[in-house]
């Protein structure tokens, strides 16, 4: 089994720009959720290893993340368009805790990894997008790897 190391890069809109869109001045963007009634969810992660071994996308459904109270998380994305990730392009951003981002539909990524004693954000998407719209693929089985985050 071949385990990938992940250094983890600021994120700033040009670094994001392949997966998502990062709001970093005052602005605004479109929430392409497809049919459906737009749901916001507060959520809150905590402490867990850094190393993950399953990635997930949305075919249909933008997903845009706000976080809240400051707090700091790692997320780790890789770019829409293929069956599973390409463990060459999956990359490990600091998500620094002001900043909103949004995932473009169908872009690979994980689920934040708490930096702190925890990290919690909102998320607007789709009204049952993780019943209706969860693709995962175990990345041991589909590309043979595993991945640690070097933080």
């Amino acid at each position: 089994m071949n385990i990938i190391r992940l250094a983890v890069q600021k994120m700033t809109r040009e670094a994001f720009a392949p997966y998502g869109v990062l709001l970093d001045r005052r602005g605004s963007i479109d929430v392409d959720i497809g049919m459906g009634v737009p749901s916001i969810t507060g959520a809150t992660a905590d402490p867990r290893p850094f190393k993950f071994d399953f990635m997930a996308r949305h075919k249909h459904t933008m997903q845009v993340f706000s976080p809240l109270a400051g707090s700091q998380a790692v997320i780790c994305v890789a770019p829409a368009g293929l069956d599973s990730p390409d463990p060459d392009k999956v990359v490990a951003f600091l998500v620094e805790g002001r900043l909103p981002y949004a995932y473009f539909r169908g872009t690979w990524h994980t689920p934040p990894f708490a930096t702190g004693e925890w990290y919690s954000y909102l998320v607007v998407d789709r009204k049952g997008t993780l019943d209706e719209d969860l693709e995962l693929v175990d990345m041991r089985v589909a590309r043979g790897c595993t991945f640690e985050i070097d933080l």
